[in-house]
């Protein structure tokens, strides 16, 4: 499946969902359909036995939660980001992830938020040949991360997470991201 017949499916599901939204109860923080940026650093190795490369992650996401009575909130989420990844052969031109979301609302006003997810990323890459004659290709793996959130208001929150990417073949990555997300 190509990478564009994907971001419709995943935009799809979101938007489908979303309609459930406008019955949020506004006391329930994580509830409801989402937007938002995010950016942070990320360290790549493409290769077994490579070292790291560092560098700047930025991108944005879309979502949909449900916060139950209890406090659970589980969702689903997709990214769409750019790593600026790069070194001397292959560059990373985007990413895109799709996943689920499981975390925990705590604190006497509900405004705190614990979660976990797990994602599918695709990952589009540039190889820069021996010759300078480019091919692209993409890698796709499974990612797994963990994060705080706080509500500022009904509508705005703050994040900070971390997440591992792996591709398989000795190729993964560590990004720590902090992001700032509108409840539509």
């Amino acid at each position: 499946m190509n990478i564009a017949k994907s971001l419709i499916a995943a935009t799809a599901l979101v938007a489908i969902t979303a309609g459930a939204a406008l019955a949020a109860d506004d006391d329930k923080k994580f509830d409801g359909a989402y937007v938002g940026v995010e950016a942070g650093i990320d360290w790549t190795k493409l290769t077994s036995g490579a070292s790291r490369d560092k560098s700047l992650y930025y991108g944005g996401v879309l979502g949909f939660r449900k916060q139950m009575d209890s406090g659970l909130v589980f969702g689903i989420e997709g990214s769409f980001g750019d790593t600026g990844y790069q070194n001397n052969s292959t560059n990373a031109d985007y990413e895109w992830s799709t996943g689920l979301i499981l975390g925990s609302a705590f604190g006497s006003d509900g405004a705190n938020l614990i979660y976990g997810k797990a994602a599918y990323v695709q990952t589009r890459f540039t190889d820069i040949g021996d010759l300078g004659t480019a091919s692209k290709f993409s890698d796709g793996g499974w990612r797994f991360g963990a994060g705080y959130e706080r509500a500022l208001s009904s509508k705005i929150s703050l994040r900070l997470g971390g997440d591992y990417t792996t591709y398989g073949h000795g190729a993964n990555g560590w990004a720590s991201k902090a992001g700032l997300l509108v409840k539509f």
